[in-house]
């Protein structure tokens, strides 16, 4: 295997790891909101740290969502989920040896609004996330968009669900069921689709659209300008 493709696992296990640890522990002050916050926070630094490696997904949505919109070939997109899958359970094993005890089990039996809330919440992360790579936004400024988009996502979902949006993070801390599988990797296709086949399309058609009345605006003013004088 080469060493660029050892670089692009490594910064998904990493990430998700980060990121599965980071919400357990303050998830245990039992205040959402500001696990929410947290969860975008991990999420924004390790994007910039991972995007020029691996994209910086940590997330099996993301990662199947840019699979359906043809940016990732099959065999990189299987790695991928399981570089998550792994850098989750880790987390979530450290995180038990830290504590001294084990993350009980928090899964739960199929309901439509669990399901429902995350993926409505992952479309409005996905959305986000598909902007910043169809726009080519870099910097600081992709990292806080991508951060504070899921952020936003998971407030909304927390009014039916945990707002995980994300399989391995519902791994990680041991929320894994239906729902959080389910909810938010249909999420992930729907945002990523709706972005690249249905918004971007007619933002450029109004761009162009601007483009080519500029001119016979333009053209207009001056014979205006003229018969005026």
């Amino acid at each position: 295997m080469k060493q660029r493709y050892i670089a692009e696992l490594l910064a998904e296990f990493v990430g998700t790891f980060v990121l599965v640890m980071v919400v357990l522990n303050v998830s245990r002050y039992g205040l959402p909101f500001f696990t929410a916050i947290a969860a975008g926070a991990a999420i924004a630094t390790f994007y910039s740290v991972a995007v020029k490696i691996s994209g910086g997904h940590f997330n099996p949505a993301v990662t199947l969502g840019l699979f359906s919109v043809r940016k990732l070939t099959f065999v990189r997109t299987v790695a991928y989920l399981v570089a998550q899958a792994v850098g989750a359970v880790a987390g979530w094993q450290l995180y038990d040896y830290f504590a001294q005890r084990s993350l009980k089990n928090a899964s739960t039996s199929w309901d439509w609004r669990v399901v429902i809330a995350e993926a409505v919440g992952a479309i409005v992360f996905t959305i986000a996330f598909a902007a910043v790579i169809r726009q080519k936004i870099e910097g600081w400024q992709a990292a806080v968009t991508i951060g504070a988009a899921f952020f936003l996502g998971s407030t909304i979902a927390g009014l039916a669900s945990n707002g995980l949006l994300n399989p391995a993070l519902a791994l990680g801390v041991r929320s894994f069921d239906w729902n959080y599988l389910v909810g938010p990797i249909v999420g992930g296709l729907v945002g990523f689709n709706l972005y690249i086949y249905v918004l971007e399309p007619i933002m450029n058609k109004t761009v162009t659209a601007r483009v080519v009345a500029a001119p016979h605006k333009a053209s207009a003013n001056r014979r205006s300008g003229r018969a005026k004088k």
